[in-house]
């Protein structure tokens, strides 16, 4: 009986197709996970390296700089792989679809510049997608993240994947709301800036810990 000719063919990656799909999937999930973990860190990291770049109150302020292209670049890049991701569930990947949509306008719309006065359309229409994507995010995260759960053999380890899964959504709407309400009171200051790049931290948590999960439940066969 001949065999496979994708396990024979030392040019392939995977084994199989299924194999192909899986780890393509998986990939998939990582990029978006790595942009929301690098962003944060490469614009403080220029910050440091160039003195032509000053540390701004916010990561849409850097719109607004010469790293302009690593906010922007990096933005559409999460919201491409939003889009292109399936979602477990109807539902998830509807929010998923929208998130992403939103990052990309984020990234393509500017923030209001801080050293003209008054409100812009352009200002406005870039918080509200911003907001939206954090709002539309956690969502996603409380309703949907435990989905995949029931395939854990462990109660114990359900329960407390929920758990985790709950806090991170939590923490996504938490950080920004709370760095908006301290800015607004003491005025600009780089507090909004920790808690857009803490709010990031967590959404990104979340898709490392649920791979991990996915990885340990096998759950990810379904998809193929």
């Amino acid at each position: 009986m001949p065999s496979d000719p994708a396990q024979s063919d030392p040019d392939t990656f995977c084994e199989a197709p299924a194999a192909y799909i899986v780890e393509t999937y998986f990939v998939l999930r990582m990029v978006i996970a790595a942009g929301a973990l690098v962003l944060p860190a490469a614009l403080l990291l220029w910050v440091a390296l160039d003195q032509g770049v000053t540390m701004m109150g916010s990561l849409s302020a850097f719109y607004y700089s010469p790293a302009r292209s690593i906010f922007v670049g990096i933005l559409v890049a999460i919201g491409v792989a939003l889009v292109a991701y399936r979602g477990y569930t109807r539902g998830e990947n509807a929010l998923l679809n929208a998130a992403g949509v939103l990052s990309i306008v984020v990234a393509l719309v500017p923030t209001g510049d801080s050293s003209l006065p008054g409100l812009t359309v352009a200002g406005v229409v870039h918080t509200v997608a911003a907001v939206g994507f954090f709002v539309l995010a956690a969502l996603s995260i409380f309703f949907y993240g435990q989905e995949t759960l029931g395939s854990l053999p462990d109660p114990t380890l359900r329960r407390r994947y929920r758990v985790a899964y709950r806090v991170l959504a939590g923490l996504v709407v938490a950080f920004p709301a709370s760095a908006v309400l301290v800015a607004w009171v003491v005025g600009p200051s780089v507090a909004l800036f920790a808690g857009e790049a803490a709010a990031l931290y967590a959404f990104a948590g979340f898709w490392l810990v649920k791979t991990y999960e996915l990885a340990r439940s096998q759950v990810h066969r379904r998809v193929v």
